[in-house]
């Protein structure tokens, strides 16, 4: 690659506002003298990844490959972990640039001649956004398991935590408002919280997969590349722009299963709790665009992947859906105007 710009300096040439490293900035910008806890917490977390850096990374610490995200790297380390012979090469190629933008958008950009590296962009929102619906559905799910009398104790926090999707103006307040985090006590041992952690994990893994995905379908114009025909879906739609939607969403959830060691109903229903928090802010999600397909169609259609994995789960994953999918629109007072997930 001599002459060639990484992704990485793509990135950082392109996005004004762009930082090699959120966790390292967001600690420099601490004041010690203000604020000492804050600073000493930042200070272990760059240690704790510095020590990980070492192990995956040929001793180069923070010496970030794949993102200026933690998290996001650890995302794509995961990928090439559980990755086929022909796909670990081209998943070295991609950096993700992660942008403190509050707007939900993730995207592979065009390949250009001067770089032979895959450039994905994601804002901040989207880290947020999935955060909060994951929050959500795991009171759900969690409270399928316990009695009635512990489920309705549930049921406040359920409507706080769908309020931090939708009420942006009372969720900046709230935050603003907030207890300090160390003062607030956390169950690691929560078996709620291990429901939320694994449906975030998975979603951020789709979302990312998806735009993993344009690239190696060859969506974004590179080079001829076109090493994975095979997620192409024929049946679906004569628009192209859509197949290469349903495709990109095919690509993601064969990339994420591929890393489940066991089967996981947790994974396997975050792709479609994914496309359920895009038709949240979409007020016709069962229409098409020009550009992508309906959120009906791209719901069933990864339904229909989980049904190839196990047809009993599918079936159990969409009733959890109609039923969470019906709750949410009643208290958000007919938010939708179809059922559009039956």
């Amino acid at each position: 690659m001599e002459n060639k710009k990484s992704a990485r300096e793509r990135f950082l040439d392109r996005f004004f506002g762009g930082v090699e490293d959120w966790d390292k900035y967001l600690t420099d910008s601490i004041s010690q003298e203000e604020n000492a806890y804050d600073y000493e917490y930042g200070l272990k977390i760059l240690e704790v990844q510095e020590q990980f850096g070492n192990r995956t990374n040929s001793e180069l610490g923070r010496e970030m490959w794949y993102s200026n995200d933690f998290f996001i790297n650890s995302l794509i380390l995961n990928f090439i972990t559980d990755a086929e012979d022909d796909l670990v090469t081209e998943l070295k190629q991609i950096y993700v640039g992660l942008l403190g933008i509050r707007e939900f958008n993730a995207e592979a950009m065009e390949m250009i001649e001067e770089s032979e590296e895959y450039l994905i962009t994601m804002n901040f929102e989207i880290d947020q956004q999935l955060t909060y619906i994951s929050t959500l559905f795991s009171y759900y799910i969690y409270g399928m398991y316990i009695p009635d009398e512990e489920r309705d104790e549930l049921y406040p926090k359920m409507v706080d935590s769908l309020r931090d999707l939708v009420d942006k103006e009372a969720l900046m307040k709230k935050i603003s408002n907030q207890i300090p985090y160390d003062d607030v006590p956390v169950d690691y041992e929560s078996p709620r919280l291990h429901i939320a952690t694994d449906l975030f994990v998975a979603s951020m893994s789709f979302v990312l997969g998806h735009e993993i995905g344009h690239h190696f379908l060859n969506h974004t114009g590179s080079n001829g590349r076109n090493i994975i025909s095979k997620f192409i879906p024929t049946d679906v739609t004569f628009n192209q722009l859509h197949l290469d939607e349903f495709a990109a969403d095919n690509f993601s959830f064969d990339l994420l299963i591929r890393g489940m060691k066991e089967k996981n109903a947790n994974t396997l229903f975050a792709p479609l709790m994914v496309i359920f928090m895009l038709a949240i802010y979409d007020k016709t999600p069962e229409e098409s665009s020009q550009t992508h397909p309906s959120l009906r169609d791209r719901y069933l259609n990864l339904l229909s992947k989980v049904s190839e994995q196990d047809e009993k789960l599918a079936l159990s994953l969409q009733s959890i859906m109609n039923e969470l999918a019906s709750w949410i629109n009643d208290i958000l007072k007919g938010h939708g105007k179809t059922e559009w997930w039956r």
